[in-house]
């Protein structure tokens, strides 16, 4: 039963990942009108939209870019990051309950290594994750849940690290009729100080936890 639940897990993922690749991303016009259709909603419409989108492969970045379109910098930011947890955490309770049990079994050594981060150390561990734009942010969701890392560390790390990338794509969005900008471009450039600072962040918590164990 466990294994069945796993390989219902994996068959969910890949089935949502491709549904994501196929069906037509709305454009910003789109958007801003769904937003405007909703009237004094418009902000739980939204972040429902970057909650539901989130859990099944809905490009992040669009929805990022478009909060800051639609409702300016600061706004935008957090109901993004508001949606954008809560659709993680929904990704991470359905990979919690069908493919924990079944891949904590099957751990090597280096896994547990990682698995021991995420016991320990979830916050940090969660936060590094987001920093890194190389790991797609609805796979890494499912993916945390099936880690020992704790609900709330997961939420907590998550809402935290959101926080950075999501303003950043909401000055762009706010900015995408002047990409070449003076505050694009540092916008930008952090963008990659992070992803920096998030490998570099990432190899220290695994060497210390290889050290420990």
């Amino acid at each position: 039963m466990r294994r069945a639940a796993l390989i219902l897990l994996v068959l969910l993922v890949v089935a949502l990942a491709v549904l994501a690749q196929v069906m037509d991303v709305p454009d910003g016009a789109a958007l801003r009108s769904w937003v405007d259709g909703a009237g004094w909603a418009a902000p739980f419409v939204f972040t429902g939209v970057c909650a539901l989108g989130t859990a099944v492969f809905f490009p992040k970045p669009v929805l990022a870019t478009a909060a800051g379109l639609l409702f300016g910098i600061g706004w935008g930011s957090a109901l993004a990051v508001a949606g954008f947890t809560a659709g993680a955490m929904i990704a991470f309770a359905v990979a919690r309950g069908l493919g924990r049990d079944t891949v904590k079994g099957w751990l090597g050594e280096r896994l547990r290594v990682i698995e021991t981060v995420f016991a320990r150390r979830g916050v940090e561990a969660t936060l590094v994750i987001r920093l890194l734009p190389v790991v797609p942010f609805t796979l890494a969701n499912y993916g945390a849940g099936v880690t020992a890392v704790k609900a709330r560390d997961f939420a907590l790390g998550t809402a935290l690290g959101l926080v950075p990338s999501t303003v950043l794509a909401a000055v762009l969005g706010d900015a995408l009729s002047d990409l070449g900008s003076p505050r694009s471009l540092v916008a930008l450039a952090i963008w990659g100080v992070l992803a920096v600072a998030g490998v570099w962040w990432g190899r220290n918590l695994i060497t210390a936890a290889a050290r420990a164990a």
